[in-house]
């Protein structure tokens, strides 16, 4: 897809953002990486002991990348906002987790061989180009096994495509694929990101905890019991399955999940609130019922959170539009004091609900 949005996909991260995320720390940790034909280049290579500490060889990180290695970024949707925003807004949309990551490549070697990921990917192109060759399944899910490896006998790709800024592409789960840098002597940085639809191991999962309690009895030490124990386990069974209810698995996922939102300081503590050119989102992975008047109780991050009103009102203007500035909200709710839409809106920033992001 063409987005045309090269400049708002370019403010998702910028390149001072890969950049602090780069440090000896984040190598340890194994959050950053740096790839090479497939193959993780060794932490001794990239960094060395100083005073029992490592420190990053910034040169040595530098000659690795202009010689074919490429950056892999892990979970950026926990260190840049924009990113959690993002991740938030796709979940609400997909119902399912997930997780984002960059990649920075910087010749036409990639990180990573041909493969499939087990997961659906959306590619948004930040910087550079970068040239993909889709290669499709080459087995009908749920993707048990390999039926030929795809290093040996690629074959020819049924899709060929050069991704620029602003450009989308949607990799299904199970489809093998490659990425290279499109332009000789050029860099590229991608972000993926990974929807982790649930499975039905996931449900049952789901249902077992649901029964936990009913199902602790353990196996009698006793042989002679084990034909009760066997009979009773498979009524147990039965109800198991009788009760799946793909309602209440969504409904007990969505109450799961964590805010991805973290407490306001500086915007949303000042006197007046947010100004009318700061940018509000949500930070509700999931869609909850909220009413369009009045109070309301909503389980969301593990825990129950009480709105009132002017909040209720403010997130369903939120999560219609996805984003929208303080003067935006002001507009489209012309019945309620702008001085207390301000305040309602730093005190769900503070909550975490939201994210305010200054332009």
């Amino acid at each position: 897809m063409k987005t045309g949005q090269a400049a708002a996909c370019a403010g998702l991260l910028p390149w001072a953002g890969v950049n602090a995320r780069l440090s000896a720390q984040a190598l340890v940790d194994g959050e950053v990486s740096v790839m090479r034909a497939g193959r993780e280049v060794p932490l001794e290579m990239l960094t060395r002991l100083v005073g029992g500490q490592r420190v990053l060889l910034d040169a040595q990180l530098q000659a690795l990348c202009q010689g074919g290695a490429s950056l892999v970024l892990l979970a950026m949707h926990r260190h840049v906002q924009a990113l959690a925003a993002l991740a938030a807004m796709v979940e609400r949309h997909v119902e399912a987790p997930v997780t984002i990551n960059a990649y920075a490549s910087f010749t036409r070697d990639g990180a990573f061989q041909i493969h499939r990921d087990g997961h659906d990917v959306l590619v948004v192109q930040i910087a550079g180009r970068k040239r993909w060759f889709c290669h499709g399944r080459r087995s009908e899910p749920p993707f048990g096994g390999e039926t030929v490896d795809p290093r040996r006998d690629p074959g020819p790709p049924e899709a060929e495509m050069v991704l620029a800024p602003g450009d989308l592409l949607f990799v299904p789960k199970g489809d093998y694929h490659r990425a290279e840098v499109a332009d000789a002597g050029g860099q590229s940085l991608h972000l993926t990101v990974a929807i982790q639809r649930p499975d039905g191991a996931e449900v049952l999962r789901w249902r077992l905890r649901e029964m936990a309690d009913r199902l602790a009895a353990p196996v009698p030490a006793d042989r002679a019991g084990w034909a009760v124990y066997e009979a009773w386990l498979r009524t147990m069974l039965a109800e198991l399955g009788d009760g799946l209810d793909f309602d209440r698995f969504q409904a007990a996922q969505a109450a799961a999940r964590p805010l991805a939102g973290t407490t306001a300081i500086g915007l949303a503590t000042g006197a007046e609130g947010p100004d009318d050119v700061t940018l509000v989102q949500p930070a509700l992975r999931r869609r909850p019922a909220l009413p369009g008047t009045g109070p309301a109780v909503i389980a969301a991050g593990g825990g129950t959170i009480r709105l009132e009103a002017l909040d209720c009102a403010i997130l369903v203007l939120l999560l219609d539009r996805d984003a929208a500035t303080m003067g935006d909200i002001t507009a489209a709710l012309p019945a309620e004091d702008p001085a207390a839409l301000r305040a309602a809106v730093a005190a769900l920033a503070r909550r975490g609900l939201v994210f305010l992001t200054a332009p």
